[in-house]
């Protein structure tokens, strides 16, 4: 069973929004506030009001300056993304909060410094910069992390085009450009003026959340409604999670398995076989001793193809083998979705297949070509190259975490 939380973006959403959501689903308040704490010690006094919301009853964030405590600093100019992820670095966090909250920063500063079209180790994140940030995003990567949600998933977002920021940017158009630039692959619908999704919730959504148009067959275990400032009477400013557990296994597709038993058939020819159905488009292809009649040891050849490619790899079994038949079969293969990053190691860099599950990585496998070309440019035996890449790898991708760059710090 996999533990979700569907963000349905009613009115719209930001950091807070989203905190105060998980909050009143049942993330325990104290959890949060010593990650808090941890990385913003002395600075809040977090607590959470009920307030309605176009007469929905909904929970809202309070976080104020500690009451004779060191003053709630002014966010300080050129602050940048470095700055921030040192905080985190350096607070005593669970692993996964950390991860979770410099995956988010990283995609803040990454979409501030398209969008300023600068480098982003010289970037100034100005508001964005503050500890308000620190707080929403640590705050969140704590609250789902207490509650163990394995997939956060996102509904279409309310977007208004039309009308300027205000703040540092005032007269740039709505909706800003960082929150477009990190809500691409996310659905979203227009709306009526009005800034009603932040780019820190933009940023949480890119690094931790994956699109969902519908929430998917669930059973629901808890729900929590998340408040912003704002009480407009044509809809509710709220943000609501519904929380549950869903079992899902992955994607399958139907493919052809091409099967032959071979008795007389020399070994040598029998690897020719091998290969020429890998060449003639075979996705799989591989033999097993079998003990055939009148006691005769012999082979099974199998081979696995797309169904357009039957009578291809059929034409090549009857060519390379004495076979007078060829066993064919449909059969569903359930698949985690593929793709490749770059990790880059101290001496070059390999490429890494990853499989992926439900947004989230499952497993993290270093390309064998890669490792062994490494291994002669640098006069090394291929078994260490391939220890490092591969404890490198699954180091930078756990089990479970979104399937991320390469790099894990802004250049």
């Amino acid at each position: 069973m996999t533990r979700i939380a569907y963000v349905d973006v009613v009115g719209g959403a930001a950091g807070d929004m989203l905190l105060a959501s998980l909050l009143d689903a049942g993330a325990p308040l104290a959890a949060v506030v010593e990650a808090i704490e941890a990385v913003l010690p002395g600075r809040f006094t977090i607590s959470v009001d009920s307030v309605h919301r176009a007469g929905l009853r909904a929970s809202m964030l309070r976080a104020l300056p500690t009451a004779g405590g060191s003053p709630r600093p002014e966010p300080s100019p050129g602050r940048r993304a470095r700055e921030l992820l040192a905080s985190i670095q350096a607070a005593s966090l669970p692993d996964g909060v950390r991860r979770a909250a410099a995956e988010v920063i990283l995609r803040l500063s990454e979409a501030e410094a398209r969008v300023h079209g600068r480098d982003v180790a010289h970037l100034e994140l100005d508001e964005l910069g503050s500890d308000d940030t620190l707080l929403d995003v640590v705050g969140v990567a704590a609250a789902l992390d207490a509650l163990g949600i394995e997939r956060l998933l996102v509904s279409s977002l309310p977007i208004a085009v039309g009308g300027t920021l205000a703040g540092s940017h005032a007269n740039w158009p709505l909706p800003p450009p960082a929150t477009l630039e990190l809500l691409r692959g996310f659905d979203i619908r227009g709306v009526t003026n009005g800034e009603l999704v932040t780019p820190t919730a933009a940023a949480l959504f890119a690094a931790l959340a994956v699109r969902a148009p519908q929430p998917p067959p669930m059973t629901v275990e808890a729900i929590g409604y998340g408040a912003g400032t704002n009480d407009w009477d044509h809809r509710p400013n709220i943000v609501r999670v519904i929380m549950g557990t869903v079992a899902e296994i992955p994607q399958g597709r139907q493919i052809s398995l091409l099967e032959a038993n071979v008795d007389d058939l020399s070994p040598q020819l029998v690897a020719d076989a091998v290969q020429a159905l890998r060449e003639a488009g075979a996705l799989d292809v591989w033999t097993t001793p079998v003990h055939m009649k009148k006691d005769r040891a012999g082979v099974l050849l199998a081979a696995l193809c797309e169904p357009s490619s039957e009578a291809t790899l059929a034409h090549v079994f009857f060519e390379t083998t004495p076979t007078f038949g060829v066993r064919l079969n449909t059969i569903r293969r359930l698949e985690l979705e593929r793709t490749v990053r770059t990790l880059t190691l101290p001496d070059g860099s390999v490429s890494v297949k990853l499989g992926i599950l439900n947004g989230r990585v499952m497993s993290a496998t270093p390309e064998h070509d890669d490792v062994a070309a490494l291994a002669r440019r640098i006069n090394r035996p291929v078994r260490m190259v391939h220890d490092e890449a591969t404890a490198a790898a699954r180091n930078h991708w756990p089990p479970g975490t979104p399937p991320t760059d390469g790099n894990v710090e802004p250049r």
